[in-house]
Formats: structure tokens, sequence, C-alpha cells
């Protein structure tokens, strides 16, 4: 075959030999034409029948040939003879050509030519191998095994019509592989596969009617074909699967199974999980590849639909991440409203002044006071009458008595001009009686010198409790204390107004404020006068308030105390940044309830300003830790579920303590989105996360997915979002989804798909070939024979799995088809089919009219 090329002749293939290529162009076309001419000639010996004459001589001179083992040079010479008898098939064909037989010059082109060259080798085999079967079954080797197996088919008409038949298809399939370009294996597979082709079944009866007889033929045709019509084939298929149910009525439970229908596309046996429909469906698998590879694609698409089914439950997780946003911000913007509002209403009084201004202006308006208290004092003094004669003895007698009990080492202490006009042996003494103007000169002399003593860092108040002492006796000689006299009269109002006068500016909060140093100075600075008084608080600031009110009771003196207040408050009560510290504000009124007593309208603003800022200040505290807390994964589902990636969208509510409680939360929030797209996109991350969980080793796991929906809690998280029926739906896709997995298991070994035997002539051709082929390989002798039975034994096990009857072919479609398989299982006949389901099963279920017609008519 290698010294051959094929030429394309009018539409005709034809093998030439490699010569060819050598030859000129001119020599090349002469040749073409030659040829062509023949085919012209031959073409009407290329039909049916002249293929069909050419079969019969390669066939029975090919097991001639193949019994005979001396048909070559090479294999007589081997036993040491010097002649061999030639090729049995050469010997038939010219026989043929002698005696005007019409014989195929050319391979076959055309099915009906390959349907008569494979009928013509299946019956030249047939005749001979009839007798010869029988008498050669007992040998041994691979002649024994051929023979054995060809006696018992040949030994009938049946089982010879079927031969025939079978052949015709054989070697159609075998020229249709070679002419597609296969190499020579995958023709001789081809031939083996090919199968009977029930077309030829009419025209071969109506071409050899007297052969066998044309009821006997359909007798036969009707009991050998059985598995190989259609009619035929299903009876083989309905109690073959019957049977591997386990009986008519296990078979029928099964068909009900598998009618309920698959959420994902299960196979007919996968439905059922009957672990003999499943070795069914196996081992169809394995014996077409073809359905092997649909049937992994289909497990692939279940998968598919399984996720599919779930995600369309669904919609768009970012759209429904998009409304929990919104719904975040709308809550944040209402929330803030609420603070706003309640920090805009609270009360903060301001401070008009700083509160240096504020004391300042005090202090000038005690001044002031104190100026015209001054002018009213020497008013007063001026009404006594300068010139009246008083009596100096309670003067004296106070003076001499400091004197004489002052020690020694504070003798200094007494002021000189007491000592100068009171003290005894001075050298010019008051007398007795002194003129008011003196008595009183010494009054004022000895209070300014208490005063002096009280100044300054380096006070005296021994000598100023010295100077007052005499000073005091000096109004009891002035009759101040009596009040009888004109004199005593108009001296005692002048004395009680310079008394209340130095206890409202020279003692207590005034007095302090108010004094100088010995150089004048004021000992505290203006701007901090309220600070060391009001500011004090507590009872000091209360008293301090009653001292200033006394020296200064003017509405500005006490608008600006007030105002001295509202500003303390203010930078007590308030940080730097302007939040309020509730604490620091009401102890501001517990240390100055006192001083705010006297101040009744500003307490009352205070304490309004503190309650209102209290209630802006938690309002804004809960503010504040609400929108923490919503922006906090670990406790808003919403925050987690809006924040997240849209895959990783719901993982934090499945990790939460409570998720139901987290799902019907966020449940509760899509809902309310009115266009529906938010609970879908909730559904549709639901989805997402169901099929994470059930993943495992990168498969969706049916197993994993039902412990998740199992799971209490977590199906009350998918409750939240999910309808019932959706719920349903998901337990039905993981209970098929498991029915998948058990589907990929190892299914028990029921042997054959079909229970009926190989084709044995087809068997026999094949193993033939194959022991040719090994020959070859094997050399000549007994290498050669070992070799052929080898190969014919690998044949003949590769025949196991390759069915060739409609049964089979039934039983595959069946497989993948569930309407089909369940007719399998039950009885066709006791149920009414639909119209559409009387269409699709019509190749099936009709049969083949003509042979029904013939059988009724025998």
């Amino acid at each position: 075959m290698t010294d051959q090329i094929t030429l394309n002749i009018e539409g005709r293939k034809v093998k030439v030999d490699k010569v060819f290529l050598g030859l000129s162009p001119e020599e090349q076309q002469t040749t073409v034409e030659e040829i062509a001419g023949n085919l012209s000639i031959n073409r009407r010996e290329d039909g049916f029948m002249g293929q069909l004459n050419q079969g019969i001589a390669e066939s029975v001179g090919g097991l001639v040939d193949f019994i005979n083992p001396f048909d070559t040079p090479a294999v007589a010479n081997a036993v040491g003879l010097d002649f061999s008898t030639g090729s049995a098939t050469t010997g038939i064909e010219n026989v043929m050509d002698a005696t005007g037989v019409r014989r195929a010059q050319n391979d076959p082109e055309t099915l009906w030519q390959s349907v008569g060259r494979g009928a013509g080798s299946a019956a030249g085999s047939a005749v001979p191998a009839g007798a010869t079967a029988r008498a050669l079954s007992g040998a041994g080797g691979l002649l024994g095994s051929v023979a054995d197996d060809a006696a018992q088919t040949l030994n009938t008409v049946r089982g010879t019509v079927s031969e025939l038949m079978a052949g015709g298809a054989a070697r159609a399939a075998e020229n249709a592989a070679e002419r597609a370009g296969a190499p020579e294996w995958a023709q001789n597979t081809a031939a083996i596969a090919g199968g009977v082709g029930v077309g030829a079944l009419p025209y071969v009866a109506s071409k050899t009617p007297s052969a066998i007889g044309a009821r006997k033929l359909g007798g036969a045709l009707k009991s050998a074909m059985m598995p190989y019509t259609e009619q035929g084939a299903r009876e083989v298929a309905r109690r073959r699967v019957q049977e591997l149910a386990g009986g008519p009525e296990r078979a029928a439970e099964l068909a009900r199974g598998i009618q309920a229908g698959s959420e994902i596309n299960l196979t007919p046996a996968q439905r059922t999980q009957d672990p003999n429909m499943l070795a069914l469906e196996q081992t169809a698998a394995r014996q077409n590849p073809l359905l092997r590879e649909r049937l992994e694609k289909r497990m692939s698409g279940s998968v598919q639909s399984a996720e599919g089914g779930i995600q369309d439950m669904g919609g768009d997780v970012t759209a429904a991440q998009s409304f929990f946003q919104k719904r975040r911000a709308d809550a944040r913007a209402e929330i803030q409203g609420h603070v706003d509002r309640a920090t805009e209403g609270a009360l903060r009084p301001e401070a008009r002044n700083p509160e240096s201004l504020n004391s300042q202006r005090v202090v000038e308006r005690i001044r002031q006071a104190e100026t015209q208290a001054d002018i009213e004092e020497a008013r007063l003094w001026e009404a006594v009458p300068k010139g009246a004669q008083v009596g100096t003895v309670t003067a004296r007698r106070v003076s001499n008595e400091l004197i004489q009990s002052t020690p020694r080492a504070q003798q200094d202490d007494i002021p000189a001009k007491v000592r100068e006009l009171l003290g005894e042996g001075s050298n010019a003494p008051f007398g007795e009686f002194e003129t008011v103007s003196e008595m009183h000169g010494l009054y004022s002399e000895l209070r300014r010198v208490a005063r002096s003593a009280m100044a300054g860092t380096d006070q005296n108040r021994n000598k100023a409790r010295i100077a007052n002492s005499v000073a005091d006796a000096i109004l009891d000689d002035l009759g101040a204390n009596a009040g009888q006299t004109r004199i005593g009269q108009a001296i005692d109002a002048a004395r009680a107004y310079s008394a209340a006068k130095h206890e409202v500016f020279d003692q207590g909060t005034v007095g302090k404020l108010l004094k100088r140093t010995l150089d004048g100075d004021e000992q505290i600075d203006p701007r901090m006068t309220l600070d060391r008084s009001v500011g004090r608080g507590g009872t000091a600031g209360s008293v301090a308030l009653d001292d200033l009110g006394r020296a200064s009771n003017t509405s500005d003196t006490q608008g600006a105390i007030e105002d001295f207040l509202r500003s303390r408050f203010d930078r007590t009560a308030f940080k730097p940044d302007g939040s309020f510290n509730d604490t620091a504000a009401r102890n501001f009124l517990r240390d100055n309830a006192e001083t705010l007593e006297q101040m009744p309208a500003l307490r009352d603003t205070l304490a309004q300003a503190v309650q209102s800022q209290a209630r802006a200040s938690a309002t804004s505290t809960r503010a504040t830790r609400v929108f923490k807390d919503m922006d906090n994964p670990n406790k808003s589902a919403s925050a987690a579920f809006a924040q997240a990636a849209p895959e990783n969208a719901v993982d934090q509510v499945f990790k939460s303590k409570r998720p139901s409680l987290s799902a019907r939360q966020l449940a509760a929030t899509a809902r309310k989105d009115k266009s529906g797209a938010a609970v879908d996109g909730l559904k549709g991350a639901f989805g997402d996360y169901l099929i994470r969980r059930s993943m495992t080793s990168g498969r969706l796991s049916g197993d994993r997915m039902r412990d998740f929906l199992r799971t209490p809690e977590y199906r009350s998280a998918l409750t939240a979002a999910f309808e019932p029926p959706e719920i349903r739906r998901m337990d039905i896709i993981a209970a098929e989804l498991r029915k998948l997995d058990t589907a990929r298991k190892a299914a028990p070994d029921i042997g054959a798909l079909s229970n009926r035997s190989p084709n044995r002539i087809i068997e026999i051709a094949a193993r033939i070939i194959a022991a040719r082929q090994g020959a070859q390989a094997g050399g000549s002798g007994g290498g050669s024979i070992q070799t052929a039975q080898m190969a014919s034994g690998r044949v003949k096990a590769l025949l196991g799995n390759l069915q060739n009857d409609k049964a089979e072919q039934l039983l595959m479609d069946a497989v993948e088809d569930p309407e089909l398989f369940r007719l399998l299982l039950v009885d066709p006949g006791s149920v009414r089919l639909k119209p559409r389901e009387l269409n699709r099963l019509a190749p099936y279920f009709t049969g083949a009219v003509s042979g029904s017609a013939e059988e009724r008519e025998q």
C-alpha cells in the first residue's frame, strides 16, 4: 500500500503505482485517459451485484487461504515444499471472469456498493464456513477458536441471515472510514462496529426470495434480527432495564422518580439513584466515548445549573450595597439634624466684656463711691462746732494704759502723736479740755496712722490697733456715743458715718481691694478685682459680693459682676473646642451657689444653660456613638454588608453570634427599597455565600450544601431574605447535587450493556483481519501463528465492548433521554402518551412499518 498513490479521475479514486510520478506530463496525461476509458467500461461492473460477487470471491478465497498454510511460497519453503498452492481468491476471480459473472474491478465508492461488497464477504464466508467450522471446531489454537465460534452461528438459517446483513453494514462503515482518510486500524474498527443496516433488508429479501424462501426468511429475520431492528431493540432494551431494576414493580417506582423531573438536568439514572441504573449509565459511557464525553459535559452543566439556579433567585449585590449606603447616609444626616437642632437650641451665656475689664469697672465704681463717701464725711464733720471745748479724760487714760501695757520692744508701735499729746510727761500734752477741732484732728490722724500701718507688705497690726483704740477713745470724749448735746449729736452723726465708711471702704473685701502700698500703689491690680473676690466662689465669694454691693450698689457694678460670672461659667463649662463639659458646669453651679443665690436671674439662666447644653451634649454623644457603631462592621450588619467587597458582602453576617438576627436586620432594611432591587441583591449575596460554603476541592458539593441548609442559624438567616418556595428549591438543588456526587462514584458491575452477544460473523472477520496483520508482524513459521493468535484474542476482547445492535443504541440513547428511559421502565402499552411525547419517541417506538406489515402477513 505504501508503493501506491491515489488519483481522482472523473470523480472516482483510483490507486496507481508510484512510478506514475516519474512519468513525463504527456505520459501521465495518456495514462489518465486510458484509466478513464476503462472506468467507463467497468463502471457498470461496479454496482451492487458486482460488488456482491467480488465480496464472495474475496471472502471464500480468504477463508481458504487462511486455513491453507501453503498459499505462499515463503511458507511452503519453510516446511520443505518446493511449490505453493497459490491464492484461492485469485483462482475464484479467474473462474468468475471465465464464466461471465460480473465482478467489481474497483473498490466500493457508494453506500450501496459498500453494502454489496460487505454482504458478499459475509455470504462467501458463511457458505464454506458452515461445514468447515464443524469439521475444525475441535482443533486447537487460533483455527479451533475461530471454527468453534463460526460453528455456533452458521449452523442455522437465522444466524446466516443475521451475519449476511451485518457483513454488508460492516463493509459500508469500513469504506466510509477509508474515504474519510482514517488509518487502516481505524477502518478495521469501523468495520467491526458498523452493525447491521436495516435498510438493506427489503432489498436483499426482494432480490433473493428463492435462496431460502420468503416466509422462512421473514421468520428468521424476526428472531435473528431482533436486537438489530427498532421494534426488537425496544423489547430487548425494555427487558434489560426492567431486569436491572429488579422487576416491573420496582421499575415502575423508578419511572415515577424520573417523571418528577430534575432541577439541574440530571440524567434518568442519576434521578433514580438506583445502583444498577447508575451502573447501566456508566457501562454505556465506557462503551461509547462520545457518550462519555457528553455525560461529563452534562455533569458540568448540572453543577452550573445548580449554581445558576441559586444565583437566579437573587440579583445584583452592588445594587443592595448602594441602597444600604444611601440608607446609612440618610440616617447619618437625620441624626446629625437632631444634634444640630439640640445644639442650636442649647443656651450658652456669653460675656459681653473680658473679665479684666469687668473687674476694672467695678473698681472704678467703688472708688467713685468712696470719693462720694469722703465728701459726705467731710460735710458731716464740717457741721461739728470746731471751737467748742470737750474733755480729754478718756483719751488720755486709754493712751497711758496702752503706753504702759505695751512691751518695751513694741514701744515704737505707739503713735508719736499719742505720746506727744496724750502721754504722761509730755512736754505739750492736751489739757483736761480741748477744742473739738483739736480732738477731731488727732482722731483723723490716728485713723490715717492705722490705715498706713496696715498698708504695704510690712504691715504693723499692733500699731494699727493702738491707733484705732485711741481714736475710739477720742470719739467718747467728743460725746459722740452719748449724743445728748448738740455738739455730741453732730459729732455722733459724723462719727457714725465715718465708722460706716471705714467699715465699707477700709475693711473686708473692699478694704483689701483698695489698699495701697507705702509708695501709694494699689496692692491688687484692678484687673484682678473680681477674680480675687467674687471669683473665689463659695462663702468667700458670697461675702465679697456683699462687700462690693455695699460699696457700690449701682446697675453698672451689678452688671459687671454678672458679666464676669457668665464669662467664668463659659470658661469653665466649655472646652476650647466648644464642647460642653457637663461635670465642670454643674460643679460651677455648686461652688457658686451662695453667690448666685443673690443673683436669681443669672442663676436661672446658668441652670437653664446647663440643662440645655447637657441635652445637646447627650444627643451629640449618642450620635457619635451611633455613628461609630454604624461604621463598625462588628456591630452593624449594614456596615459590614455595605463596606465589604460584593463577593464577601454577607460574610460578617454568618460570622456573628446570631446570623439569623443580623440577616433579619438586613432584610428589614432591604425591604424598604420599593424597587425590590435591594432585596434581590441581598438574596444574591446570600446565594453566593451558600455556593462558596458548599465548595470542596474546587467543586460544588451536595453534602456540604445540605449540611449548611440544615444548620438552624444559617437556615433561619436565609429564611429572612428568601421566600419558603425558594428555600425548598435550595433543598432540592442540594439533594440533586448529592445525587450527582453519587453518580461520580463507581457503580456495581452489571456486565455487558445488552445481554445479547456480539455478531459472530463480524467477530470472525475482524479476528481474521487481526490475525493476518499479526502474522505479518511476526514473520513466518510458528512465530507468525503465535502472533496472529494473540492479535485475534485482543480483537475478540475488544468486541465485547463493541455491541453493534440497535438494542444497545437504544439503551445508550435512553441514558440521556428521561422520557425514553422512563418508558423503558414501564410497559409502553399501559401508558397514555401525549402528542409531544409520541413525536419525540417515534424513532424508537413506532418500529419499522414495512417490517411490521410483513410480519402481519406471515
